[in-house]
């Protein structure tokens, strides 16, 4: 909250107890989305060919299902990210939005980090064999440095696409 804070330029003005109880809402509010997400993904396939057989219904239902989910699961990252852009700064007038270019941009940027860490990984992991059991905490970290990073890039797009409009005069309706 303070980085954002910081991306569109406004000092934290609210009282110690509304910072914490937004933070812990935003806490509880994420995480339900993205268990749903994960819910979605991880065992949607099973379920999927479960009702496809139980309602004899074709490869067709299937495939419909895996792009409905995934779209589903999208959808409910990017709406996580769009509530911390939304509630993590200090800013008087604000406007909701599902989807904003910040949460574009930064949900784009976390997966694409989480698929390049996949991929250095699977090349060239050696953690183990250097760190013991303490790599996989190392690895960890490094995705969560990973993931804060490209929250705070898409929080950087919207705070610039903010101030960009009020130059204008603009609020982004």
């Amino acid at each position: 909250m303070s980085a954002l804070n910081s991306a569109y330029h406004v000092r934290e003005s609210r009282s110690w107890l509304k910072v914490h109880a937004i933070a812990l809402g935003l806490t509880v509010a994420i995480s339900a989305l993205v268990i749903s997400a994960l819910f979605l993904v991880l065992p949607g396939d099973h379920l999927a060919l479960l009702v496809s057989a139980k309602l004899r219904m074709g490869s067709a239902f299937v495939i419909g299902w895996k792009v409905l989910q995934l779209v589903a699961a999208l959808f409910f990252i990017i709406v996580s990210f769009s509530l911390i852009y939304y509630f993590g700064p200090d800013l008087e007038d604000r406007h909701w939005y599902w989807i904003t270019p910040g949460s574009l941009v930064g949900v784009f940027l976390w997966l694409a980090a989480s698929f390049g860490l996949r991929i250095y990984l699977h090349f060239f992991n050696s953690y183990s064999k250097t760190y013991g059991s303490l790599g996989a905490v190392i690895i960890q970290l490094l995705w969560f440095y990973l993931t804060g990073l490209a929250f705070l890039v898409g929080g950087e797009v919207d705070a610039v696409i903010e101030h960009a409009a009020a130059e204008r005069g603009q609020s982004r309706r």
